[in-house]
């Protein structure tokens, strides 16, 4: 909320002598006032000679000169002047000091003067308006045309203004409801018995209610008892509620958080530990983190662990230890596709084409279409017989590594090493339909298990892959190496439960259909993705999985192509008992 605007209201406490107007506007700089408030009215402008207060408005009188000088007497002590305008001579007189006049105000008494309304508005100044005893109906008939006649900034001013105004009459509570119902600031106007103490508290509540404007009458000796001695309090008085106002602003603050209180934040909050020990590489997930206290300055604040997290350590941070942003980067995610051009069943079977494009292709297609934008590497063989394959590039969107022809995971390593990425999605190139849909998938459950190796539970057969972190691969070829059956790289994680983490995915329903058969190993394999492709007429883009299934459910006669087609690994009892049997690792003694 901005500072409180402190306008001393002198009124007819000068008693007509200029000589004491010009002694209140000096006290109410001293007094630390923000602004003087001065009345305008001529005796016989404001009233007729039968009115009881007509010889009063005659004493009271102050010529335009005197006020002329009084303006720059206030504006020379750094004072805003703002003025009550009563009458056409008020009028008059604001238009020969216009340039010097900061603001003005309209009295509840003269709110019902149309003519004095239209009179002012020309002077385009900001206006406050006394409201107090108003209705709402009339303030809202009252307000609606004042706003269409006045361009300048309104306040509404609050605040009872009869004689005795007794605390209770104060009413604080409008404040709020007044500034919301009508949407514009509001002020705070009393006329509190200047002897109680109230006299100068009630303004600091106002304000810490949402009064911006703090109008008080002020007087230079209320035991003399001029006019309007009753609520002015003395320069001594005044200064006092200006320095509670001070105060209560001081107090009050604003929205923004305060730099010690944020510091303090900082350095007693809890901060990202290190639950086990991580070693580089190692995806950090919520589960291998906890949260103490610590007065390492740059340790990651828990706050921040569900933007931050996961990450990959790139160094070994010992247990119980605060986690720095040196330590740690987001993880990068690179795509390999496993290939070779060994195969007897169905001889090159990646150069083979389907609808007019080779099949590796229509799988790298389909790898470069998974949402993430991954980088794609293709992983083959350092071999004379493979190098065909290294012509696949798609234009130099997929990157071409070639390695180890028998060790899978070395040849992964390599791709990950080459992608600078930490965790690597293998896919094997005889999946031209591999899912982007589901890769995506198992790339997100990856990133939140924080596991080893991730894989699909059920799945449609040459629709998904299987995703490994890096540093599971090096403890891994670390661990043994060469790997005696590599091509079978999923049979190390799945029969080393104590070694690595692993996380099984239950993919949605809709994407599992064991009928299926979309892998390619023979002629009937081949022939079926040809009548698919030539059927949807795929030319050289992705083919996504929602598109394949309803052309699948919509003619589930093409699924009986190749349906009955053995899979060695799964359907070859002898293998994939000796499989089990060499891909458990013995313990090292």
């Amino acid at each position: 909320m901005a500072k409180a605007k402190v306008i001393a209201e002198i009124a007819n406490a000068h008693m007509g002598d200029p000589g004491r107007l010009r002694e209140l506007i000096l006290a109410a700089a001293r007094s630390g006032a923000n602004g003087v408030k001065f009345q305008w009215f001529h005796y016989d402008s404001l009233a007729v000679p039968d009115f009881i207060h007509y010889q009063t408005y005659i004493d009271l009188f102050i010529g335009k000169q005197q006020w002329a000088e009084a303006v720059q007497l206030a504006k020379a002590a750094g004072l805003e002047v703002w003025v009550d305008v009563y009458d056409e001579w008020g009028v008059g007189l604001l238009a020969e000091l216009e340039s010097q006049v900061d603001g003005l105000k309209l009295p509840t008494t003269v709110l019902q003067s149309l003519p004095l309304i239209e009179a002012l508005h020309r002077f385009d100044k900001p206006l406050l308006i006394g409201v107090s005893g108003w209705l709402e109906e009339e303030m809202d008939s009252q307000l609606s045309y004042i706003r269409s006649h006045f361009k300048g900034p309104i306040v509404l001013m609050h605040g009872f203004q009869g004689y005795p105004t007794r605390t209770e009459d104060s009413n604080l509570s409008r404040i709020a409801h007044i500034k919301q119902t009508y949407q514009l600031e509001v002020g705070f106007a009393d006329h509190e018995d200047a002897d109680h103490e109230m006299a100068v508290d009630l303004p600091v509540y106002a304000y810490l209610l949402g009064a911006s404007v703090i109008e008080k009458h002020i007087t230079l000796n209320r035991a003399e008892k001029g006019i309007d001695y009753y609520s002015a309090l003395t320069p001594e008085e005044f200064g006092r509620m200006v320095d509670k106002l001070r105060r209560a602003e001081c107090v009050l603050g604003s929205l923004e958080i305060k730099e010690s209180e944020r510091r303090y934040l900082e350095d007693s909050s809890l901060k990202i530990v290190s639950r086990t020990e991580l070693r580089p590489g190692e995806m950090i997930t919520p589960a291998n983190i906890c949260y103490k206290r610590s007065s390492m300055p740059d340790a990651l604040m828990a706050r921040n662990a569900s933007v931050q997290f996961p990450v990959i350590a790139t160094a070994a941070i010992p247990a119980n230890t605060p986690i720095t942003p040196g330590k740690v980067k987001a993880p990068k995610i690179c795509i390999a596709v496993i290939c070779r051009l060994k195969s007897t069943r169905l001889r090159r079977k990646a150069l083979r084409e389907i609808h007019g494009i080779p099949a590796i292709e229509r799988c790298l297609m389909n790898c470069l279409a998974v949402p993430g934008g991954y980088e794609v590497v293709l992983a083959t063989s350092d071999l004379p017989d493979d190098q065909p394959l290294t012509a696949f590039t798609l234009n130099h969107q997929v990157k071409v590594v070639t390695g180890d022809p028998d060790n899978v995971a070395a040849r992964m390593l390599s791709v990950a090493e080459a992608a600078q990425a930490d965790i690597v999605v293998r896919v094997t190139g005889d999946n031209p339909a591999i899912s982007p849909e589901m890769l995506q998938l198992l790339i997100d459950r990856h990133l939140v298990s924080g596991a080893d190796f991730t894989y699909a539970k059920e799945s449609t057969m040459g629709t998904v892959g299987d995703v490994f972190t890096v540093e599971a691969l090096r403890r891994l070829l670390h661990y043994s190496n060469p790997l005696t059956h590599a091509e079978y790289l999923s049979f190390y994680f799945f029969n080393n439960p104590t070694l690595f983490k692993i996380n099984a995915v239950d993919l949605p329903a809709e994407w599992v259909h064991p009928e299926w058969r979309l892998t390619m190993d023979e002629l009937q394999d081949l022939e079926l993705f040809e009548a698919i492709y030539q059927a949807l007429d795929v030319g050289a883009r992705p083919l996504y999985f929602e598109e394949l299934k309803a052309f699948l459910q919509g003619h589930p006669e093409m699924a009986e192509r190749n349906r009955g087609i053995q899979v060695k690994w799964r359907d070859d009892t002898e293998l994939v008992k000796e499989l089990n049997e060499a891909t458990t690792l013995k313990k090292r003694p």
